[in-house]
């Protein structure tokens, strides 16, 4: 097979504006971890923090404190995982809202186009609910050990392929939620800007140049801002329930052994009674 046919492999100036989008919301975070990792490393605990330490202890605490009261305490310590998580969502919103021109791709169709919020693109979208779906098996396989297969041959081994196709339903939710309202919003937005000015008449463009700074922030303020910090909310929140479900405890697992031992016990001493009731009959 020649997979130059299959496999297109993209030059830095075919690949998709979102991406460029994506790759500046990581920059942005990387330099924030930076930041806030040097700042409190000079941190005094003897004075009065700064307003900004402030900020990052507020966060970091309402983070834990969902992930306590949502997942449990045996999940302390994910809560740097879903701050980033939502950090990363919302900062991909205000990405498109802002609208930087697009330079580093020179040569491109969309030079100097403003960037697009990276989740009108599905991979992206798409991406973070596999990261969601590969978090929630490992920790299905890591506290269920061999359990964890039962699940694809639950209630007969015949439902075996429905169960390898519905295993995937999270990840099309949460890719469709994520990737549906972000596109709805950049084709409201984008409606706003361009149908404007040919809608309203008599004085056609030179009105819609008025209109458009007046209805703009409104769109931008909603689908931009409040739409980025529900959707933010959402996906954290269904990631922290797909993961938490697949715990079990110790000595709830333990007790699960020896529950499906004992059933194994009594169908055997129930399978014997038959015999001898046949015997003697």
């Amino acid at each position: 097979m020649d997979f130059k046919r299959v496999i297109k492999w993209l030059n830095w100036n075919e690949i998709p504006p979102e991406f460029i989008s994506s790759l500046l919301v990581f920059l942005i975070i990387i330099i924030l971890i930076l930041f806030i990792h040097f700042n409190i490393k000079k941190y005094d605990p003897l004075k009065k923090p700064s307003t900004f330490i402030n900020i990052i202890e507020s966060l970091t605490s309402f983070a834990d404190k969902q992930v306590s009261q949502i997942m449990g305490p045996a999940f302390n310590g994910y809560g740097g995982f879903i701050l980033y998580t939502g950090l990363y969502i919302f900062l991909g919103f205000l990405v498109g809202m802002i609208g930087l021109p697009n330079i580093i791709q020179p040569t491109s169709s969309w030079a100097l186009e403003a960037l697009p919020n990276p989740f009108t693109n599905l991979a992206m979208p798409l991406a973070l609910a596999l990261v969601t779906f590969g978090l929630t098996h490992f920790t299905a396989m890591k506290y269920k050990h061999w359990s964890y297969f039962k699940r694809y041959t639950e209630p007969f081994a015949i439902f075996l392929p429905i169960n390898l196709v519905t295993m995937w339903s999270n990840v099309l939710s949460l890719t469709l939620r994520l990737f549906g309202n972000a596109l709805a919003g950049y084709c409201v937005i984008t409606l706003i800007y361009v149908g404007i000015g040919t809608i309203i008449p008599p004085l056609g463009n030179y009105s819609g140049l008025a209109l458009t700074p007046l209805l703009a922030p409104i769109a931008h303020l909603y689908f931009d801002i409040f739409d980025g910090l529900i959707q933010l909310a959402v996906f954290c929140i269904l990631t922290m329930i797909n993961v938490s479900t697949e715990y079990i405890s110790p000595s709830d697992y333990k007790l699960a052994l020896e529950n499906k031992k004992l059933f194994k016990e009594q169908k055997h001493l129930k399978k014997i009674k038959k015999k001898e009731l046949k015997a003697n009959a």
